[in-house]
């Protein structure tokens, strides 16, 4: 490729957005938008008029375009949801003024859904849904910060996401998942509730066959009601869900609710979730080969949410004890085996209530705290050995308890439940966590455990150090790097292993296992990236000799992910890992010089990273060989046909840099893998212009 042709791709991956470039219309457009949808006399109707509509389409299209840089929008947020929400606010109080209005006309009726409000319940769907895409491109956590958070705004927002509830056909999700995420905020006010609480809120029944009536209420305060509106959309899908079980937590965990209704709540989710697990075992035996129902699936998940968020709340694992059994029989039960989300879900919650129920981390019962301590004594010129008190860093991490004795601490039956629970439903870094709160011996098990499911039903050639995983399964990969990384972070990786797992997490950044027409395991490359960036931040100066003994496998591994992968969230995770070692380190060859040629940005293009960025880096002879090696013996092969076009295209350009190699070495086995596979089309399909 000719150096024109280079300086156009240079271009056009430049002209990505590194600030908010149409700040300027699109702040037009907001003023345009507020003042057509804050005039009053419209809000009787019912839909927004088109021009409304179509200025807040094309603001949202803006808004999606910094899905990928959502801190461009960070020096404008705050006057983008200040205006929005004012809006908003106003008609929130206009809503609930016109709801007692229409209650008080109908006063002594006993059909209070028949009670319309006069001003339109869907009239700004327009701007909710606005705010959800500023919530979707730059996280809820950041949005709401700018949120209105007024005692005066609690029972108008209530009232009108009670009445949008009661109205679900007229109603849109995203209004719903805004009120909720507002009164996730409003929870926090620090104000008892008995004080807010007018006790003048006269509502219609929650729509739903699930709903409770008026009546079933078992009173008519506040926080009753606002614990039975949450428990309403606990049965509903997706981000309904996971608005209601972030304002129930908060809810719950104030200081006037977390005695009085917490525990009732927490019976109720367990009651809630053994209910759903015996409705379905009560069926036949093919249905429950299939799972549970889709209903029972929402209930679980929406309990297993709520739980989650209240588990970090709670202090001590004494709130909990008479329903412990209650949790440990629902976390070991295999009803959700089917369903992926439900399982990261117990796994989450199985983890929290672990580090609940142990000990909290201090510096004399975890290595991590003797890892810190030789990180300084390195950073002071120490010879390798540091010695404080009763604890002694000489290159193995040490942790002792009270008696001074590592391996003589005891941890409960719960906790070993927990534990076996984690590695059976390996998914996530919580067991990292657990095992940084256990003595040494008991860590290294943990580690031992991790290090078994990635060598399960993966075939090693110990002669050419090849490791075959296309008999593994990529979930119980991705949970065990995942895993591994948390340890390492922990500090709870022994040098003397480091090298027998890098040829594993090298094996990872890989990881590829193709299914019909279709590939799994970026997940795991992901994992593996994870894996290396938690490698170069282990401390200790065994460690950094490993690491710089492997560092050629370990670099060019990265590099030729961080230009090759298919998947952009790979590709710059790999850059960041390969970033994180050259900052700490100084064993990659050309550190500096390479990471500026695939740095975040640079690898995000994959027409730049694939033909661009590896051109240049391949002007480095170490890296030159294992890029070629890394096109010719994987990416060229690729299922995906655009791939394998970029992978073609690499090769035009990397091959005059080491021609000899290519045809010595690499042609060859291009030609006995097409014999191989000569009923593979993505074979014969391939294009390699030499």
């Amino acid at each position: 490729m000719d150096d024109n042709r280079l300086d156009s791709l240079a271009e056009e991956f430049a002209s990505a957005p590194t600030f908010f470039r149409e700040h300027a219309q699109f702040l037009d457009l907001l003023e345009k938008a507020t003042k057509s949808a804050g005039d009053s006399a419209s809000w009787t109707g019912e839909m927004a008029p088109a021009d409304e509509q179509r200025t807040l389409r094309e603001m949202s299209n803006i808004l999606e375009l910094y899905q990928e840089r959502p801190t461009c929008l960070d020096p404008y947020l705050e006057r983008i949801v200040g205006q929005l929400m004012s809006v908003v606010q106003e008609y929130v109080y206009a809503y609930h003024d016109s709801v007692a209005e229409s209650a008080a006309k109908s006063a002594g009726s006993t059909d209070m859904v028949s009670c319309e409000a006069s001003v339109g319940l869907s009239r700004l769907a327009g701007i909710f849904d606005l705010l959800y895409t500023l919530c979707k491109v730059r996280g809820y956590k950041v949005v709401m910060r700018f949120f209105p958070h007024g005692v005066a705004d609690i029972e108008p927002v209530f009232t009108t996401l009670w009445m949008h509830s009661s109205h679900l056909a007229r109603s849109g999700w995203t209004t719903r998942y805004m009120l909720l995420i507002w009164m996730s905020l409003l929870a926090m006010i620090p104000f008892d509730m008995e004080s807010i609480d007018s006790g003048n809120l006269d509502l219609p029944s929650l729509d739903g066959s699930q709903s409770q009536s008026q009546s079933a209420i078992s009173s008519n305060a506040l926080v009753d009601r606002w614990i039975e509106l949450g428990k309403f959309y606990l049965r509903r899908p997706a981000c309904e869900m996971e608005g209601a079980a972030v304002m129930l937590s908060r809810l719950l965990s104030r200081k006037d609710t977390a005695t009085a209704k917490q525990p009732a709540f927490i019976d109720w989710a367990i009651g809630e979730i053994r209910n759903a697990i015996g409705s379905d075992s009560d069926e036949d035996s093919a249905s429950n080969k299939k799972g549970m129902s889709i209903a029972s699936v929402l209930c679980v998940n929406g309990a297993l949410r709520v739980l989650c968020h209240l588990l970090v709340a709670i202090d001590s694992a004494h709130v909990l004890r008479l329903q412990m059994p209650l949790l440990i029989e629902i976390f070991e039960s295999n009803a959700y085996e089917q369903h992926s989300v439900t399982r990261k879900l117990i796994a989450k919650a199985t983890q929290r209530l672990a580090l609940l129920v142990l000990p909290p981390v201090t510096a004399a019962n975890t290595a991590r705290s003797s890892v810190r301590k030789s990180a300084r004594a390195n950073l002071g010129g120490a010879s390798g050995r540091y010695s404080h008190d009763h604890l002694e860093y000489s290159g193995e991490t040490t942790a002792l308890d009270d008696n001074g004795d590592a391996d003589s601490a005891e941890i409960s039956e719960e906790v070993e439940t927990f534990i076996g629970i984690l590695l059976q439903k390996l998914q996530d870094k919580g067991i990292g966590r657990v095992a940084e709160r256990l003595p040494p011996a008991l860590a290294q098990e943990i580690v031992s455990a991790v290090a078994d499911v990635l060598k399960e039903h993966a075939l090693e050639s110990s002669d050419k150090g090849i490791i075959d995983v296309s008999m593994t399964s990529e979930f119980a990969w991705h949970g065990a790097l995942l895993a591994l990384a948390e340890l390492s972070r922990k500090g709870l990786l022994m040098p003397r292993s480091l090298r027998s797992f890098v040829p594993w997490v090298v094996r990872g950044l890989t990881y590829e296992i193709q299914r019909g027409d279709y590939s799994v395991g970026s997940n795991v490359r992901d994992a593996a990236c994870y894996v290396m960036w938690s490698f170069a931040r282990m401390p200790n100066p065994e460690s950094r000799r490993v690491f710089g003994e492997m560092s050629l496998q370990m670099s060019t591994t990265l590099i030729s992910v961080a230009v090759f992968d298919r998947e952009s969230n790979v590709r710059r995770a790999a850059s960041a890992a390969f970033q994180e070692h050259v900052g700490r380190h100084s064993s990659f060859p050309h550190g500096i010089s390479v990471l500026q040629l695939a740095d975040f940005f640079s690898v995000g293009n994959m027409r730049n990273a694939f033909v661009v960025a590896s051109r240049k880096i391949a002007e480095y002879n170490e890296y030159r060989e294992p890029l070629l090696r890394h096109l010719c013996m994987g990416t060229i092969y690729h299922w995906e046909h655009r791939t394998r076009e970029l992978a073609a295209a690499a090769l035009r350009e990397l091959v005059p840099l080491a021609a000899p190699y290519v045809i010595e070495s690499l042609l060859p086995q291009i030609v006995l893998a097409a014999e191989l596979k000569e009923n593979d089309m993505n074979s014969k399909d391939r294009d390699v212009p030499l």
